[in-house]
């Protein structure tokens, strides 16, 4: 059997490349389902098509049949999960799927059944589990990719916001939370805000723990001149943003229906609350949310990718779990129910990514969730690479707390009263939070793949499976081919050239030692560390740049030097070895470059003075052991490029796996590959992008509260009217309840939306 398996599986990708031009080129009517006579066409011309290349492979006739009808049979059983689609979803989908499955059976087999030895068999068993789990999370990206390209009958309601003339308006509490945001920003942010085309709503701006007044009292004197907003300053008010949310809980008007978030930075249209809160007049409904965008995005080539990069999750993850009830509440431009807020427990106070863990727990109530395809509201991007990296570890670190704590309520398993998921939204959420671990592997694989490099520079025994011939280099035209895929879906979906649309695949290459680290640290610590931001005296200069990035640049060196160094003195083998290690080579190069790049962006006037403040601040600081310990084990890897660079090269006469027949008869020995399945292209959810990297806490939220003699200091009334309870239990499995009433304002809204005092 494994000698049949690398022609099939050659000529199941082989078949998989038109497939996917076809479905990022070609458009068909989004109307109706897809029939089982269309799918049985298809699947009798992928039977034929693969019929005749298995013999112009060299197959023999019955090996090509049986392979054939495989492939076409593929597809046809996927028919049931692809109604909604169209024939080119379903053959890209059953051929994507078909190949990864024939490359980890090929792989695995080989693993069990050819014995070089318990060292490397045990290496190489520990890769075939890194691959199959990299596979899932592949599926994960496919399955949204092809749900929004090929959909062809949308379920989802609505994917565009709209008036709703005769529906109940809801009274609306918009809570705008800041810490230590420039006062003129927040101003800006609030007078938009007034504009808003809406009869029923106030505004709270929660200002937690800024300690400069100057930050904070401009703030304030704009807010007391107006009806209907409310200005609360919390010192010492333990929680971070979320425990000033919980606060803001027991301060709204008591009319309040529906809460709103809106970050200090957006601008927000004035149709927000008129399209978005009669959308709750649908009493399942427990939250909407809009996408989230950026203005100021295309003073640079930089900010035009990291704009791009961004719009994956909305344009594409979001639009496709929407389709299944599956949508997360991603914090700002989005609206809650408050009852359902207050009855889930209020927002946990242990988790950084409180808005998405949020939108899991009332979907686990029973309650929808509904994503609108269309944006409302603009705020600032991060002003530097740093900044980016730091937002990123919240969004991954969070993450992993929200599958650590829910991890087994995502399993497959009948609804019951405490989880009332459907077997679609559990995977929605749980591939999200695995997704996050896409970066980790990269960084195990990069690992196995200097581990081969060495092995086959040095001649020593082997270490892990060393492919070669034909099925090495379609696994790196498979990488490479991943890498096109995602590039082309950012065209697709973003309107960016091919140019931004690579800049923003870099980008998100250029994060992978950021978000390795993050998840990493998830598993195994309940309270986070974020990263340092290097301060920085008068203008950026390269040091800086280098210094900031320290990791992702030895990290680059290493690789790009074993690349040079394998792809020379390594022979074929060497080469397909090298391209892997110059893709994730050039991947960490690419953080580096991007830093230089935001810091040489010519931004408007406000903006690079807030980007100078980040300059000037040196943010909360990971042990400086942890990075010293990093840079000492790349380092060491380096050593040993080198050293193998001026190595005899070994030339052990052993077969290789993808030597299929000399693979049966005797005991291979060499090196290493990286898996076929694609990279990931892009981040899931997490806490929103607009956050200042002073707005982090030192440490991940434990979870761990005030007592009850803990008081803000406010600026409306000088006692809370129902103070929130906060234990000092910190396990997360007891989340905060808020306080369930509400109190006036001390300046009521006389029944309509903010007014100008009189």
């Amino acid at each position: 059997m494994l000698d049949a398996l690398p022609p099939l599986l050659t000529v199941a990708a082989v078949l998989l490349v038109p497939a996917t031009v076809l479905l990022f080129t070609i458009r068909t009517p989004r109307a109706g389902s897809l029939s089982a006579g269309t799918a049985v066409l298809a699947a009798t011309l992928t039977a034929v098509v693969a019929l005749g290349a298995g013999l112009l492979l060299g197959q023999d006739a019955v090996r090509a049949a049986i392979g054939a009808v495989v492939l076409g049979a593929s597809l046809l059983a996927w028919l049931p999960a692809a109604r909604d689609w169209d024939v080119r979803g379903l053959v890209a989908w059953a051929l994507t799927i078909d190949v990864g499955l024939l490359y980890l059976t090929y792989v695995g087999l080989w693993t069990v059944t050819v014995h070089p030895g318990a060292w490397t068999t045990t290496l190489s068993s520990l890769l075939w589990v890194l691959e199959v789990f990299v596979f899932v999370i592949g599926v994960g990206y496919l399955w949204e990719m092809v749900d929004v390209l090929a959909r062809r009958r949308w379920r989802g309601w609505p994917v565009r916001g709209e008036h709703h003339p005769g529906w109940h308006r809801p009274f609306v509490s918009l809570h705008v939370p800041t810490h230590n945001e420039p006062p003129e920003m927040v101003i800006e942010t609030l007078e938009r805000m007034l504009e808003l085309d809406y009869d029923a709503y106030e505004i709270l701006v929660i200002d937690n723990n800024t300690d400069d007044p100057a930050l904070w009292r401009p703030v304030q004197d704009f807010c007391e001149q107006y009806d209907g907003v409310t200005f609360i300053h919390l010192a010492n008010w333990p929680g971070f943003k979320s425990g000033a949310l919980n606060y803001a809980l027991t301060r709204m008007n008591p009319r309040t229906e529906v809460v709103g978030i809106v970050d200090a930075d957006y601008h927000v249209a004035p149709d927000f609350l008129a399209h978005n809160a009669p959308l709750f007049s649908d009493e399942s409904v427990a939250f909407v949310q809009t996408p989230q965008d950026y203005r100021d995005w295309d003073v640079s080539a930089y900010f035009r990718r990291l704009y791009h990069s961004y719009g994956y999750f909305f344009d594409v993850s979001q639009v496709s779990r929407n389709e299944r009830n599956g949508a997360i509440f991603g914090g700002t431009m989005g609206l809650i129910r408050a009852s359902a807020l207050v009855r889930s427990g209020g927002w946990d106070e242990w988790c950084i990514t409180e808005d998405a863990e949020l939108s899991l727990r009332l979907l686990k109530m029973g309650y929808n969730g509904m994503h609108v395809d269309r944006s409302y509201g603009r705020g600032v991007m991060p002003l530097t690479f740093e900044t980016l990296k730091k937002q990123r570890f919240r969004w991954c670190f969070g993450g992993i707390q929200i599958l650590r704590m829910h991890w087994r309520s995502l399993l497959p398993g009948r609804r019951t009263e405490d989880n009332q998921m459907t077997l679609a939204q559990r995977w929605a959420y749980l591939v999200g939070g695995l997704q996050w671990f896409g970066d980790l592997a990269g960084a195990l694989f990069t690992f196995f793949l200097i581990s081969g490099a060495l092995d086959l520079m040095l001649g020593g025994g082997l270490v892990v499976r060393r492919l070669s011939g034909l099925l090495l280099f379609a696994t790196v035209a498979l990488v490479l081919f991943g890498a096109a895929r995602s590039i082309a879906l950012v065209r697709l979906r973003s309107g960016a050239s091919w140019r931004d649309a690579l800049g923003a695949f870099g980008l998100w290459l250029a994060l992978g030692v950021t978000v390795a680290r993050a998840s990493w640290l998830g598993l195994v610590s309940r309270e986070g560390t974020f990263l340092r931001t290097p301060k920085i005296k008068g203008q950026p200069r390269v040091r800086d740049v280098i210094r900031g990035n320290l990791v992702e640049t030895v990290a680059a060196s290493i690789c790009l030097v074993m690349a040079l160094v394998v792809g020379v003195r390594g022979g074929a083998t060497g080469v397909a070895i090298a391209v892997l290690l110059a893709f994730q080579g050039v991947g960490y190069l690419l953080a580096p470059i991007n830093s230089w790049a935001a810091i040489r962006s010519d931004l408007p006037a406000d903006l690079r003075r807030r980007r100078e403040r980040i300059w000037a601040w040196s943010a909360a600081a990971a042990p400086a052991a942890r990075r010293g310990g990093l840079v000492l084990a790349f380092s060491s890897v380096l050593l040993a490029g080198l050293v193998a660079l001026a190595a005899p090269v070994g030339s052990p006469e052993v077969p290789e796996v993808g030597d299929v027949h000399g693979a049966l008869e005797k005991k291979p020995q060499g090196g290493d590959t990286e898996p076929s399945g694609e990279r990931s292209p892009g981040p899931d959810a997490g806490e929103d992008p607009t956050t200042d990297p002073t707005q982090a806490p030192e440490s991940t939220p434990s979870g761990a509260g005030a007592t009850a003699s803990t008081r803000p200091t406010q600026t409306t009334d000088p006692t809370p009217s129902t103070a929130p309870t906060r234990g000092a239990d910190p396990t997360p499995a007891a989340p905060t309840q808020p306080g369930s009433g509400g109190r006036p304002t001390d300046k009521p809204s006389n029944g309509g939306g903010p007014n100008k005092a009189q």
